[in-house]
């Protein structure tokens, strides 16, 4: 996202650096000429303007440009914000796909729950199957605090 932003920006930026080139440039052209002075006075001052009138109208979409290229950021901030409140709160939603099943999950999956050693999810996945997740506890492979630390992480299907 902040790359497109700066993209955008850079691309309005050197629009506007590009007709101040010109400007630059026809100055140093009209300066050149070997017309009567006040003739070349009168179209340096006619270029000048319509230059200032170009870097004017350019500025101006640069700035309409840097407006909608920051809203389209905000929107994206608010989104990915958005996404993370979601994920955050998928499980409080009743959202149990992420629940690992204590009758299928790997030794590895299991003992990355809290508080849960290798060796005690080498127990569990030996005590299998398990009609219910609260079966740890009755077997003695969890005491109930360690079983209430993972409750609603785990399901047993």
């Amino acid at each position: 996202m902040k790359n497109v932003l700066a993209s955008r920006l850079g691309i309005a930026v050197v629009g506007a650096l590009g007709a101040l080139g010109a400007l630059g440039a026809l100055a140093v052209a009209i300066s050149g000429c070997n017309r009567s002075t006040k003739q070349n006075d009168q179209e340096i001052r006619q270029k000048s303007a319509e230059a200032t009138r170009q870097i004017q109208k350019e500025a101006k979409q640069l700035s309409a440009n840097t407006k909608v290229a920051a809203a389209n950021a905000v929107n994206g901030v608010k989104a990915v914000a958005q996404g993370v409140k979601d994920g955050v709160n998928s499980n409080k939603l009743g959202d149990n796909s992420d629940l690992v099943d204590i009758n299928s999950a790997s030794t590895a999956r299991i003992a990355m729950l809290p508080g849960i050693s290798i060796t005690k999810a080498h127990d569990i996945v030996k005590g299998r199957p398990y009609r219910d997740p609260r079966a740890l506890v009755h077997r003695g492979l969890l005491t109930q605090e360690q079983y209430h630390h993972i409750a609603d992480q785990i399901t047993a299907r």
